[in-house]
């Protein structure tokens, strides 16, 4: 049986979501408010930019692959069939790539230490 939340939205109306046993949702029960933050930070982190951004790079765009399409842009701008204004666009992308690569990686290590530095110390960095 589905029992609904007993709290109220902001609206002011019943909640409509489903309740757990202590007869609240778990955006409402007390017991959760620790869980919740934490869900919201990984929420938050799941949204930046970066990582968007890194969700759209392909998974092949390795820097050997993006190595091996610079060298095939390089030789075809000496063998003359394609313009030397295409290789550099081929490289401007590349170094794009790699720029946001690296910065989410620097992201993600800085993070990683700011929650075990929180756990340790018990204090919340920004």
């Amino acid at each position: 049986m589905d029992r609904k939340c007993q709290a109220t939205n902001i609206a002011g109306e019943p909640c409509g979501a489903q309740a757990l046993p202590s007869g609240l949702c778990r955006w409402h029960d007390p017991a959760l408010s620790a869980q919740r933050l934490a869900w919201s930070r990984r929420g938050g982190q799941a949204r930046s930019n970066k990582a968007r951004a890194k969700k759209s790079l392909p998974d092949a765009l390795t820097p050997a692959a993006l190595q091996s399409v610079l060298s095939a842009a390089l030789t075809a701008v000496l063998k003359g069939t394609i313009e030397p204004g295409q290789a550099t666009a081929c490289a401007n992308l590349a170094r794009a790539i790699t720029d946001i690569r690296r910065a989410t990686e620097l992201e993600q290590r800085l993070i990683a230490l700011e929650e075990a530095a929180s756990a340790a110390t018990g204090r919340r960095f920004a």
